[in-house]
Formats: C-alpha cells, sequence, structure tokens
C-alpha cells in the first residue's frame, strides 16, 4: 500500500492544523497516549469528511494504529511553524517575527502570557488582534479595528495563529539564550522533583523603559524611537547588557 502523508508541521494542511492543535492544547496534557492517537487518525485522514473517514478506514483496517504511528512522531517534537495564517484585509508579521518593532512584541508578548495561564478565549482574540496591522506601521489605537477582522476566525483558527506565535516564540528563545536561559535544576531539586515554581512574568514594556533610561542604549534613542526598533535589533543590544551585568557581578563577586 502506497501512504503519503505529512512529514513535518509545516506539511500539514489547514484543517489537519485545526484539529491537531485543538487537540495539543487541550487534551495532549491530560491523556498523551488517546490524544497521540487520535493526531495519527487526523494525519492520516488528511480531509474532514465521510469518504476520507471511509479511506481511513481501509488503511487501519491493514495497517495497525501503532505502526502509522511511526509516521506522526514529528508531532510529539517542538513545532516549527513560523509563518502566519493570512487574514483578508490584514496584513501579517514577517516569518519569525522578522519585521515587528519591539513595541508591537510587548503587546503580544502580554496577551500571549495571559493565553496561556489560563488558556482564555478572550486572552487569544486580543493575542490575534496584536499580531496583525493595518499598515507597515504597528498602532495599538488600531487593535479595536483590527479585532473586527480576528474576531470573525473561528477558535480552531485563531488558536492556529497562537500556537504559530508560541512557535515563533521558541525561535526567538533559541536565537537569544541570555534573554531567555532554560531553567537548570539543583541535584536535590532532581531527586525531590518539586511542584513547580510558578514564574513571574516581567512585562517587555518595562524592559523598553529600562532600556530607555540605561546610559549604554542611547543609540537605540527616546522612548518612541525605541519602541520602534526591530525585535532582533532591540534583543541584540538587550543581550549585550545582560552580559554586560553578568561580569560586572562576577567581578565584584571576586573582590568581596
Amino acid at each position: 500500500m502506497n501512504i503519503t502523508v505529512a512529514k513535518s508541521w509545516q506539511e500539514l494542511n489547514e484543517w489537519q492544523l485545526q484539529e491537531i492543535i485543538d487537540l495539543y492544547l487541550h487534551h495532549l496534557d491530560a491523556n498523551p497516549e488517546k490524544t497521540f492517537e487520535k493526531m495519527i487518525i487526523i494525519l492520516f485522514q488528511k480531509k474532514k469528511g465521510f469518504w476520507n473517514r471511509l479511506r481511513l478506514w481501509k488503511i487501519i483496517k491493514q495497517v495497525p494504529i501503532s505502526t502509522l504511528s511511526e509516521f506522526g512522531e514529528f508531532l510529539l517534537q517542538p513545532p516549527k511553524l513560523h509563518s502566519f495564517p493570512e487574514v483578508e484585509n490584514l496584513l501579517k508579521p514577517a516569518d519569525r517575527f522578522g519585521d515587528l518593532c519591539i513595541k508591537q512584541f510587548s503587546f503580544m508578548d502580554q496577551f500571549f502570557h495571559q493565553w496561556m495561564e489560563n488558556k482564555d478565549d478572550k486572552a487569544l482574540r486580543r493575542l490575534c488582534a496584536s499580531i496583525y496591522r493595518l499598515s507597515e506601521d504597528f498602532d495599538e489605537q488600531s487593535l479595536a479595528k483590527i479585532s473586527k477582522y480576528t474576531d470573525k476566525l473561528s477558535v480552531k483558527e485563531r488558536q492556529v495563529i497562537g500556537f504559530t506565535y508560541l512557535s515563533c516564540y521558541h525561535h526567538l528563545a533559541e536565537q537569544f539564550p541570555k534573554i531567555y536561559p532554560k531553567p537548570k535544576k539543583t541535584e536535590e531539586e532532581k531527586e525531590n522533583t518539586p511542584k513547580p515554581v510558578k514564574k513571574v512574568h516581567l512585562p517587555f514594556s518595562e524592559i523598553i523603559i529600562n532600556m530607555v533610561m540605561n546610559d549604554e542604549t542611547k543609540s537605540l534613542g527616546n522612548f518612541h524611537e525605541t519602541n520602534k526598533t526591530r525585535i532582533y535589533e532591540f534583543m541584540n543590544v538587550f543581550t549585550k547588557i545582560i552580559i554586560r551585568d553578568q561580569k560586572k557581578a562576577e567581578e565584584y563577586a571576586k573582590r568581596k
């Protein structure tokens, strides 16, 4: 039997993305094995509808689900969805946040953490509205107008947008490990496996203000000019400040 299926997150079609991401967000933690089986079914069904379910049934009749699961191992890996879906009448960001100013990212970051905290659809709606623009320049005053378009999307369509943000966020964290360090566990913590402590989220709007007040980042300009700085340029400068402060702390510790 000749079977061809998507081999990566990027190759999934619109229907597959919506259904698999919904499972990923709401069911994977509670019941990983059963949820993964449902993901495999969606992977091989390919499209919604009776005839596609019938075709899937014929495949499962000849090949056990355990064998089919091998084709979906990429679904258990960190997603690499770096291109946002098109939304009519709106401009989407460049892949991997390529054209974002830091001000827009600060709004997106705030709404994203609110959504991750409680999976609330209101926070997801705000996140989606903050991701898109009416023109090349970001204007927070336009969020209400943008939401008139993004609110028309289905919940699953909005979840794809939110999940794409999550994937781009992970890419950003990989590029700037000094800003997004991976948590380290002590040997005692590994042995006792304590309950995770909820990390307090520092809004990027506060980081922007601190950067403006820092004498060594005057090159970014005043508050309004800093807000317009492209995200990767901002992150590079922020990384240099962190490295400088860490060196100062180490030198101070040696002198004590």
